[in-house]
């Protein structure tokens, strides 16, 4: 799969597919699905049951990253999606066969809640 804005051809089928959290009580997210539409990287979010974020995500544009500007190895993401109620910025990077998802969530119009971090978990499906 080649991407739009990649300057490098770089394979990205093994990220391609779902990914499901660790945790079974997970506080934001239970799996997300990355996905190719037009040569460009998606990723689509399916709430934890037990998490504090309740609405639904939408699809979000992902952004892949190699360890360098001169290497062609794919090892980060980044996805940023902006609802009614939350900006979420998603920095995942992959160790050891996991994919870790580093969520910094900004709540809008809610002086109830503190904007938040959260780290989480997955393993390939």
């Amino acid at each position: 799969m080649e991407l739009k804005e990649q300057k490098h051809t770089a394979t990205l089928s093994y990220y391609l597919g779902t990914w499901a959290n660790s945790n079974e009580k997970a506080r934001l997210i239970d799996s997300f699905t990355f996905f190719e539409t037009d040569g460009e990287l998606r990723m689509t979010i399916k709430n934890s049951e037990t998490g504090f974020y309740k609405n639904d995500w939408g699809t979000g544009l992902v952004k892949p990253h190699s360890y360098g500007p001169d290497t062609h190895d794919i090892v980060a993401f980044q996805a940023h999606f902006s609802r009614e109620d939350i900006d979420a910025f998603l920095a995942i990077n992959e160790n050891k066969g996991l994919l870790i998802i580093a969520g910094y969530i900004t709540f809008k119009n809610d002086e109830d809640r503190s904007d938040c971090f959260v780290r989480e978990f997955f393993r390939k499906q």
